[in-house]
């Protein structure tokens, strides 16, 4: 079974992606800040983070997203980051450091585990 870790200080957002992640039979976790979220990917071990660039506590998803492509973590966990803010500006920023996509929001949340379940295939 996958596992998927979603960061967002959203909490709203995170119940919502985790109800369509867990109908499509996913384990989910959630976190709303960096410091939780790497405690989860150590713990809980997922397969995927979709990761908010900006948090409203560390204001940088980004920094997240280098310490997960950098470390071992003993599997490789796939990242999907989101933005409300303008795609064009952190597109190639999300990529470089790691991340197989950046999605903008507003989006559907069927669409989009639709879209990211792609990268398991």
């Amino acid at each position: 079974m996958n596992k998927v870790l979603i960061i967002d200080d959203d909490i709203l957002f995170c119940q919502l992606l985790e109800m369509v992640f867990s109908k499509r039979g996913w384990m989910t976790a959630s976190a709303q800040n960096t410091s939780q979220a790497w405690n989860l990917i150590k713990d809980f071990k997922p397969d995927l983070v979709v990761l908010d660039i900006s948090l409203q506590k560390d204001k940088d998803g980004i920094e997240l997203l280098k310490r997960i492509s950098s470390e071992n973590t003993g599997k490789e966990i796939k990242v999907v980051m989101t933005t409300a803010s303008d795609y064009n500006r952190w597109l190639n920023e999300c990529l470089e450091s790691g991340a197989q996509m950046l999605v903008p929001k507003p989006f559907s949340p069927k669409a989009f585990v639709n879209q990211v379940e792609r990268l398991f295939h």
